[in-house]
């Protein structure tokens, strides 16, 4: 009968000198347990690695073996259980989503260019040793502080792809900001368009005669107006017939002041 692979790789540790320890057995105990070192996750596994081993973190299977059962086991000191190590499968996702999919391109496009230069004796390769050897005598022998974004780099590579990958970076959060305020300046625009309209205003012969009078009165500002003109200018003619039509009365939806006559 076939092992798991996560059986497998617990046998390998208990010959290397891994104890494990099985979790408290009750409910209580459990919840007890919990409160005092932290909480439990399912399908992990505490163990005790020997004395002599000072550090051990990782995956404990091969690379061929993880891509034949699509998981990895992992390994890593246990954050809540003192003197403790975690066992536990990592299963490889069945998709990747567009952004990481964009963030693996652009990674790998950060490497091409970084080993190209680094075999590159051109003007731009030789720009970007100038660069590296500043980098390593400023930041790596003389303790000074990294560009932003980076940390010190012995290694010509590693600092060339870690540069080219913050600059494509910075180059791709640019350009989405810049696609979004396209994308409002275009919507504030819709917007305005929708609101514009080319309908005739209507305007009635009431108020149509009411601002030629207006115009009439107030054409030059320099003109002293009498208060009797005005009055004899704003007030309405006298009605002829009971039904006189009274919207003369208003002026813009203001009453206006009767002469003394009417």
């Amino acid at each position: 009968m076939a092992r798991h692979l996560k059986t497998i790789v617990m046998n390998r540790l208990k010959y290397g000198g891994a104890t494990f320890e099985d979790l408290p057995p009750t409910r209580r105990t459990a919840i007890r347990h919990r409160r005092r070192s932290g909480h439990h996750s399912r399908g992990v596994r505490y163990f005790r690695i020997d004395p002599g081993i000072k550090m051990l973190w990782g995956a404990m299977d091969s690379v061929k073996e993880g891509q034949k059962y699509k998981k990895r086991i992992v390994v890593r000191p246990s954050r809540f259980r003192s003197g403790l190590h975690e066992l536990y499968t990592y299963h490889f996702p069945k998709t990747w989503s567009a952004a990481c999919v964009a963030n693996r391109e652009m990674i790998k496009e950060a490497q091409r260019q970084a080993h190209a230069l680094e075999h590159s004796s051109t003007p731009e390769a030789l720009e970007w040793r100038i660069r590296f050897f500043r980098h390593y005598y400023n930041v790596v022998k003389g303790h000074a502080a990294p560009e932003p974004g980076l940390k010190p780099y012995s290694r010509f590579y590693q600092y060339t792809y870690v540069a080219i990958y913050r600059a494509l970076q910075a180059a791709k959060a640019e350009s989405a900001k810049s696609k979004e305020q396209q994308t409002v300046t275009d919507a504030y625009l819709r917007h305005l368009t929708e609101e514009v309209t080319f309908e005739p205003i209507k305007v009635c012969s009431f108020q149509g005669n009411s601002i030629a009078r207006y115009r009439s009165i107030f054409r030059s500002p320099s003109s002293c107006i009498s208060r009797a003109s005005l009055r004899e200018h704003l007030s309405p003619p006298r009605p002829s017939s009971p039904r006189a039509d009274f919207s003369r009365y208003y002026v813009d939806g203001i009453r206006l002041p009767l002469s003394a006559s009417t």
